[in-house]
């Protein structure tokens, strides 16, 4: 593992943009315990208060508003971008991937912010070989330019999936996911979030994308199997065909959004890109056994 740059003790002051999200949370508490000020850029405060550490300071903005950012970004060192994958439709005139993403940039040049660090995609990976595109994955990249062009240091982080969504997708002892087992360099959330603290102020990751893959190319299918032998043999599967995913999405765009996402990935054949991104900030270690102890131990669920 990298030896971080940084002590422990920092009077840097980071904004979240999207601080409620799920993977915003191991980021905060990262951030928190190498001694960061951090700041909740959130919609929602009453929301923020009730899901962030009392460390945490929230603050109202809005990414459609740049004023807002404006005011939430004032004496900022560092800005940390976790938009929500929202379900993007074809000729919308706001996309929180670019137009927000341009309007966030535009207030980071005025406050004089010294870097900007996102969560994207593998999708987005500008290194990437597309077979088959989604509009998604299109609007990220035009949003990245934003932020390239900005003269702003940057840190764009494309995460392959996380072991964290096989777990929040356990409901008692029922795993419930879409399509075909699809072979993915799994990574947990935690071992992602020590990557962007490695990224934080260090010029070698300065202008940077980093593909974010775990040690271990897998299933879902094998990921399951091995913990019913290590943690609960009660654990099943209920797995829904994608075909019946794709004529839900006729009747809600939710559904449509995710027959499409799972569409993608499962026509996808996911090579290693992370040579680079362990050599500079680390090297993932936690297996999936391992992560289903810590998740067991933090949110004292049982599977």
């Amino acid at each position: 593992m990298a030896t971080h740059h940084l002590t422990m003790s920092t009077n840097k002051t980071i904004a979240i943009v999207g601080a409620t999200g799920r993977l915003a949370q191991p980021v905060i508490r990262q951030l928190l315990w190498h001694g960061y000020q951090v700041r909740a850029v959130v919609r929602n405060i009453k929301k923020a208060h009730n899901m962030l550490p009392d460390s945490v300071v929230s603050i109202q903005g809005d990414v459609a508003d740049t004023v807002s950012l404006m005011q939430a970004f004032k004496g900022v060192d560092y800005v940390y971008i976790n938009l929500s994958a929202d379900e993007v439709q074809p000729n919308q005139a706001f996309y929180t991937e670019r137009e927000g993403i341009h309007n966030i940039v535009k207030a980071c040049q005025l406050n004089g912010v010294q870097q900007i660090i996102k969560i994207s995609a593998l999708g987005a990976y500008p290194f990437i070989e597309h077979h088959k595109d989604i509009l998604q994955n299109q609007i990220r990249r035009q949003g990245h330019r934003f932020i390239e062009q900005s003269n702003i240091p940057f840190t764009i982080f494309h995460p392959t999936w996380f072991l964290d969504s096989l777990f929040w997708a356990i409901k008692k002892n029922n795993f419930q996911w879409i399509g075909q087992p699809v072979d993915f360099y799994w990574i947990s959330s935690d071992d992602y979030a020590v990557q962007v603290i490695e990224a934080i102020g260090n010029p070698q990751a300065f202008d940077t994308h980093y593909a974010v893959q775990g040690p271990e190319k897998i299933n879902y299918k094998q990921v399951i199997d091995r913990l019913k032998t290590s943690f609960n043999p009660h654990l099943k599967m209920q797995v829904l065909p994608l075909w019946i995913v794709k004529l839900m999405g006729f009747f809600s765009p939710k559904m449509r959004h995710l027959a499409e996402l799972f569409d993608f990935y499962a026509q996808t054949n996911e090579a290693f890109y992370a040579q680079k991104t362990w050599t500079d900030l680390g090297k993932p270690r936690t297996s999936p056994e391992e992560f289903a102890q810590q998740f067991m131990e933090e949110k004292s669920l049982y599977l």
